[in-house]
C-alpha cells in the first residue's frame, strides 16, 4: 500500500500548490481544483491537525476540506506571502511524511521567516484519513512511527 499512499500525497500536494499559499487561498480556480482533489483522494471528514511546538502543547483540529482551508487561513494570516518548499517524502507504510521548509514574508514589517516543518499524511485504502502539520520534524517522524535518530533531519 505504501507506493499508493505516496501517490495520493503527491497528487494532493500538486493540487494544493505550495508556491504561495496566501495567494492560493484567494484563487477561486485553485480552490475548485483543491476541492475536486479532496473529493477524489480523501474521506469527506478527514482530520486536519496543526501541531505547535512541544513546549507550548498547541494543537488545533479541523475536519474535511473546509477545515483544511480554515486551518491554513488561520496559519497564514500573519503573512503577505507564504510558500512551502518540499525537501523529501518519506514512505512509512500507510503514513507519508513530507519534510518541508516554510518561507513566509510577514504583513507587518516584511520580515522573512524561514523554518523547517513536516506533515504526516495518513492514507488508508488510497484515501486521505488524516494530515498533521508539525513545526517539529522530530515529533512528526515519531507520529509516523519512525525513529528520528535514524533520520537525517
Amino acid at each position: 500500500m505504501s507506493a499508493e499512499a505516496v501517490s495520493v500525497v503527491e497528487r494532493l500536494q500538486d493540487a494544493l500548490g505550495m508556491d504561495d499559499v496566501v495567494a492560493a487561498i484567494g484563487d477561486d480556480q485553485r480552490e475548485a481544483r483543491v476541492q475536486r482533489a479532496f473529493m477524489e483522494l480523501a474521506v469527506p471528514d478527514f482530520e486536519v491537525v496543526m501541531v505547535g511546538p512541544a513546549y507550548q502543547g498547541t494543537r488545533l483540529e479541523f475536519s474535511g476540506a473546509d477545515g483544511f482551508r480554515e486551518a491554513w487561513i488561520d496559519w497564514t494570516s500573519p503573512f503577505e506571502g507564504y510558500r512551502i518548499d518540499l525537501e523529501e517524502i518519506i514512505d512509512a507504510g500507510d503514513r507519508v511524511v513530507s519534510l518541508v521548509t516554510m518561507v513566509g514574508k510577514t504583513r507587518t514589517g516584511g520580515v522573512e521567516v524561514n523554518a523547517p516543518g513536516a506533515a504526516v499524511w495518513t492514507v488508508v485504502d488510497e484515501r486521505l484519513r488524516r494530515v498533521e502539520f508539525h513545526l517539529d520534524r522530530q515529533a512528526a517522524l515519531r507520529a509516523a512511527g519512525l525513529d528520528p535518530q535514524s533520520s537525517q533531519t
